[in-house]
């Protein structure tokens, strides 16, 4: 996945996600992040580091350094770390994670995830 940057240098990018269950409106979790401010705490947010590190975007993409960002966005072969134990109160079933992208406080994409729990 190339994601092209109109307006560059990026110095101001922030991120909504919402895990639904499908179905249903109301979220079960959802936080927002900064992510310039993410690369270099990670810490700051647990749920959102656990699914960086489930992406393994650290290795699989260039969105692996704090801002400012001058290049297009690649995330290339991508592989999910199967060895992830995110304890998190969610059961089976089909669930939509949503995520709202925003460059300087303006939304610029939307895009959804959509999973199955099975075991």
């Amino acid at each position: 996945m190339v994601i092209k940057l109109l307006q560059l240098p990026v110095t101001n990018a922030s991120l909504r996600v919402e895990v639904l269950r499908r179905g249903y409106t109301q979220s079960l979790y959802h936080f927002d992040i900064d992510c310039c401010q993410f690369i270099i705490s990670k810490r700051r947010n647990p749920i959102a580091k656990a699914i960086y590190k489930f992406l393994r975007l650290d290795t699989n993409s260039n969105v692996n350094h704090s801002c400012p960002y001058n290049n297009d966005l690649i995330i290339d072969h991508l592989q999910f770390d199967k060895d992830l134990n995110l304890h998190l109160p969610i059961g089976k079933g089909e669930y939509v994670m949503k995520m709202y992208w925003k460059i300087y406080n303006v939304l610029r994409s939307i895009i959804d995830v959509n999973m199955q729990i099975t075991d």
